[in-house]
């Protein structure tokens, strides 16, 4: 992406104070890619609240053994967003057997949508030239439409 459209973009969401929100999104989704493939089929980011990310996991032997790793996971996910130090904490959250049913049932009943909407969402982002960039608006706007939808229950706000 041409760091003037980047700036650009940043100075927008500064003005708009979405800065630190975007932020704390960019570290739920980097999740995965953080913490590898076998801890995200055993955790899942649920929402960030005044810095602290809360973590769904499926045991509380799990929970222990991500204890022993929580600073080095909040440095290498602040390592990956813009603005530094925007997780100060992570609370991880047994879930139980709940966990995986939860899973499960959001998977299933996500709705799919339309071919115009897809293309939509790419007529908005086919100006961005950053890709990874580019992806993260596509799946925001295509989560936004889902969630407008009843596809996906935005819980950040709810407790675990």
């Amino acid at each position: 992406m041409s760091d003037s459209l980047y700036s650009k973009l940043w100075e927008v969401f500064i003005r708009l104070n979405l800065e630190k929100k975007l932020c704390e999104y960019l570290a739920m989704e980097k999740w995965e890619e953080v913490v590898g493939e076998t801890l995200s089929s055993h955790t899942r980011p649920a929402y960030v609240k005044n810095g602290i990310l809360y973590v769904y996991v499926d045991s509380s032997v799990w929970v222990q053994e991500l204890m022993l790793f929580k600073n080095k996971l909040i440095e290498k996910i602040n390592n990956k967003l813009v603005i530094p130090n925007i997780i100060k904490d992570i609370v991880f959250i047994d879930k139980g057997r709940n966990f995986k049913a939860k899973r499960k049932t959001n998977i299933s009943q996500k709705p799919i949508l339309s071919l115009r909407e897809e293309e939509r969402i790419a007529k908005i982002v086919e100006e961005v030239k950053d890709d990874e960039l580019r992806e993260i608006l596509r799946n925001y706007y295509r989560n936004l439409a889902i969630m407008q939808k009843g596809g996906i229950k935005d819980d950040r706000n709810k407790k675990g």
